[in-house]
């Protein structure tokens, strides 16, 4: 193997999933910069093997000019290679001398020496007196040797350190006399000290493109936030939203795109400066923070955390990395607790190209999330490579034709980000807490009355709003924004939880079983993502179409048939994907105006089975179980109705009773007060008396008659609703009973001519449905992306010249990313090696005349 074969084999190794883009920039190819040979081993239990050398660029301390870095069968030692291509980089692009260099120099420990030596030295000068910087080189996939580095400052006076593995990288340093609590985002060239780094200003155009987000937030939390005592979600959305406004800026009004996004020597300094360009933020896209917020990090730990993020463009970065860092960032917990899961991107893209969405199509995503569904769309049908490009699709495209919405706070900060690093500069992301379930929640804050604004100034409601109405009164809400008018959903709902808002289930044809269920005394709930499906389909205008990415559940549990009956009934049913075991399910209807139904269920063929069993048994002249249980039914029909007249009757005692008392006390004061003429002194007192007594008993009976009269009217409620039940109960035991139920209930009618309707026209239109399973869904059983190996069992990467040059392949059979829209014009000239489920779906959609993907 040569050099340029070594380097490929150890780097793309399983273990390893790495790329060397640290040195990228070198000048010249890495394989060019570095010298690397085989040796036969002549002697020992190795005699035969070959192993392969590298040629250090400077000698090391111990006089050695050459290192093992791969053995056949062996350990490769790809550490070797990123120290050999740092002293290169040291030297070539910052300035630094051989003679100043240091490789695997003793660090000392007080009085004895360690035992430990540091991989790489630069001196101030070449007497090798006073050390400036120390880097530290690991493996790829290690994030260890920070506090090891942190000793080897120490131990050493280095102001500058830089723990590095080729693809990440940390960069201490120590403003004299402090201590290890700051940070740069590049090192000190040979001129240089590490004031003028931090004083030296940026523009737009000396920022890094190539980086890896999620490990510098992993590297902020190890130096700082995991002790900050802080949201890291929030916080590090702060400085991105800052940052994003500031290159924003910069790229739209300053002179020479000068940045801003900055530390200063001084905490407070940089704290005043981000701070302030988070406020700018705020304001440019209000909604996202709380109004007045400010970044609430220490000072110190903020002058930490501004150093590895400002010397990164975010704006037109790779996106995949960047929602790689913005799924890290989704506590775990809270995943499963919302279900809200981000989809994997190769399902993502294996929708948006079956669904194949046009420049000139409203596309909604309901439950947008990171808005991976949108920015791939976009990316669809505006592929954009350069700034131009990125501010055509934002001004023509994505300001106008994408829209999401999401509940979850940090879920639409997330989509709200990426979208605008994409270059979506004004982004119809609307949220947090608004509810694509329920309209009423669009009226309780400014981001749902940008929607509302939105839906009605791009006529994308179903009903005209009238020009003078307000939009204040929620009471409208369903009436206004039930039904909405886009022409491509892709969504990925959150699948946990349900929800149990009574007056909101009742807009839902699909919570009427749940509402039926619960009654008049309980609690009606149904699951979140059941009612996004009809939620969905209700946003389509006719002729429409939608992917919708489920839990496999839905579409095949007996329980849940009545899912699939509402679906054909409102939709046809142009595929079903069955993903493996790692990625989720989904189906992909079409909202037409036609309705198509289902055939009666198993469960409702085999009630109908039972039925017919009991009526041939009702002839005969032994008393079967059906007639035994039909008696039983009667007889607590009739007992029930026996207490109810008891317990009336009762009632009735007691206002008699009442009554009685009252006409005795009544006459027994008619007579004394005749007496009382006669013997008015006499009979005063006992007057008095009789009036007291008469007051105590009458409120007494009182009393007892209101305690009486509540348990038997509650006797009675109680008696009122299980005599229906126990009448229901009686006659369903005979199809007699049975059928004036029917005919006595009119949704269940109306539910019967339905189906009835549905199966004629079912009959007419026999439709054929695309079927696909998925064998390699892309993703292990942890959630990390499996990647492809080659014959040698070394991971792919993407060619030159390809979408996705440079990015290891996911092994994965949903998309081909090696064809583009352009490709699938006439997907029967594509080759069957060449088709994954998308293309196979395409294939199917042009043979079927499909609008959508009609040959083009």
């Amino acid at each position: 193997m040569n050099t340029k074969e070594l380097i490929d084999r150890i780097f793309k190794e399983p273990g390893i999933k790495f790329e060397l883009t640290e040195f990228e920039n070198l000048g010249k190819p890495i394989h060019e910069v570095l010298t690397i040979y085989p040796k036969v081993v002549a002697t020992g239990k190795d005699a035969g093997k070959t192993k392969y050398y590298l040629k250090s660029l400077i000698p090391f301390s111990t006089g050695n000019e050459e290192v093992q870095v791969y053995a056949e069968g062996g350990k490769s030692a790809p550490e070797e290679i990123v120290r050999q291509l740092w002293v290169y980089k040291l030297i070539h692009q910052y300035g630094y001398r051989a003679n100043e260099i240091d490789l695997e120099k003793g660090v000392q420990f007080g009085t004895e020496v360690g035992t430990k030596a540091a991989d790489i030295i630069v001196y101030s000068d070449s007497t090798k007196v006073t050390p400036k910087i120390i880097v530290e080189c690991k493996r790829p996939n290690r994030r260890d040797g920070i506090e090891q580095l942190r000793s080897y400052m120490n131990a050493k006076g280095a102001p500058v350190a830089v723990w590095s593995n080729g693809d990440d990288r940390v960069i201490l340093y120590r403003p004299y006399p402090g201590q290890f609590d700051d940070t740069l985002f590049d090192i000190p060239r040979r001129d240089e000290a590490p004031r003028d780094v931090l004083e030296a200003s940026k523009t737009l155009l000396q920022l890094g493109k190539n980086f890896n987000f999620k490990k510098i937030i992993q590297g902020l939390e190890e130096l700082v936030l995991a002790d900050s005592g802080k949201d890291e979600f929030n916080e590090i959305f702060k400085l991105i939203f800052a940052k994003i406004w500031d290159e924003k800026q910069a790229l739209e009004n300053r002179p020479n795109k000068v940045v801003e996004f900055r530390k200063a020597l001084d905490p407070e300094i940089t704290y005043d400066r981000i701070n302030n360009l988070f406020h700018k933020a705020c304001e440019e896209w209000p909604g996202i923070f709380k109004e007045g917020e400010d970044i609430e990090l220490a000072k110190r730990h903020l002058q930490v955390c501004v150093g590895p993020i400002e010397g990164v463009r975010l704006m037109g970065s790779n996106l995949r990395i960047m929602d790689d860092a913005f799924e890290y960032l989704l506590p775990t917990e809270a995943k499963k607790k919302k279900g809200q899961f981000f989809t994997p991107r190769q399902v993502v893209e294996m929708c948006v190209r079956m669904l194949n969405p046009k420049r000139s199509e409203y596309v909604m995503d309901p439950a947008c999330g990171s808005g991976g569904f949108l920015l791939h769309a976009m990316d669809w049908c505006y592929p954009a490579n350069d700034n131009e490009q990125r501010e055509l699709r934002k001004h023509r495209y994505a300001a106008k034709y994408l829209w999401g919405i999401d509940f979850e706070q940090r879920a639409a900060k997330t989509s709200r980000a990426l979208m605008l690093i994409a270059g979506d500069g004004h982004t119809n992301i609307f949220g947090p807490d608004v509810s694509s379930l329920d309209p009423r929640t669009w009226y309780e804050n400014a981001s749902g009355q940008a929607l509302m604004s939105g839906l009605r100034q791009a006529r994308l409601t179903a009903k005209k709003i009238p020009e003078g109405e307000t939009l204040k009164d929620d009471d409208k809400a369903w009436e206004y924004f039930d039904e909405l008018r886009f022409d491509v959903i892709l969504a990925n709902p959150p699948f946990a939880g349900e929800m149990k808002d009574r007056k909101m289930l009742a807009h839902y044809e699909l919570a009427k079983r749940a509402i039926r269920r619960a009654g008049d005394d309980k609690a009606a709930k149904e699951e979140r993502d059941v009612l996004f499906i009809e939620r969905i389909l209700k946003m389509l205008k006719p002729g429409g179409r939608a992917a919708i990415v489920l839990p496999q559940g839905k579409f095949n549990n007996s329980s849940l048939a009545f899912i699939r009956e509402w679906i054909l009934k409102k939709a046809r049913l142009l595929a079903a994907h069955d993903g493996d075991d790692d990625v989720p399910d989904d189906a992909i209807p079409e909202a037409v105006a036609d309705l198509i139904a289902e055939n009666f269920s198993e469960a409702e063929s085999d009630e109908a089975t039972a039925n017919g069993e009991e009526e041939s048994d009702e002839g005969s002249e032994k008393a079967s179980p059906a007639e035994d249980r039909l008696a039983a039914a009667e007889e607590k029909l009739r007992s029930l109705k026996a207490a109810l007249l008891s317990a009336k009757q009762k009632l009735m005692d007691l206002d008699s009773d009442a009554e009685a008392l009252t006409q005795k006390q009544t006459q027994e004061i008619e007579a004394l007060t005749t007496q009382w003429t006669g013997v008015k002194s006499a009979l005063r007192l006992q007057l008095q008396e009789v009036r007291l007594a008469y007051k105590v008993s009458v409120q007494k009976l009182k009393n007892t008659q209101k305690d009486q009269q509540k348990v038997i009217k509650a006797e009675i409620k109680a008696l009122e609703k299980q005599i229906p039940r126990a009448e229901i109960d009686l006659k369903l035991l005979s199809n007699r009973g049975k059928l004036e139920l029917v005919l006595a209930d009119e949704e269940l009618i109306g539910t019967l001519k339905e189906r009835w309707i549905a199966a004629e026209v079912a009959k007419q239109l026999d439709y054929p449905i695309f079927m696909a399973v998925s064998e390699r869904g892309g993703k292990d059983n942890s959630g990390d992306y499996k990647y492809t190996l080659d014959e040698q069992g070394s991971l792919v990467e993407f060619p030159d010249g390809h979408p996705q040059e440079g990015q290891l392949v996911i092994d994965q059979d949903l998309v081909n990313y090696d064809l583009r829209a352009a490709d699938l014009a006439d997907a029967a000239g594509i080759s069957d090696d060449q088709l994954c489920v998308a293309e196979a779906f395409v294939r199917f959609a042009q043979e079927q005349k499909f609008n959508f993907w009609g040959q083009q």
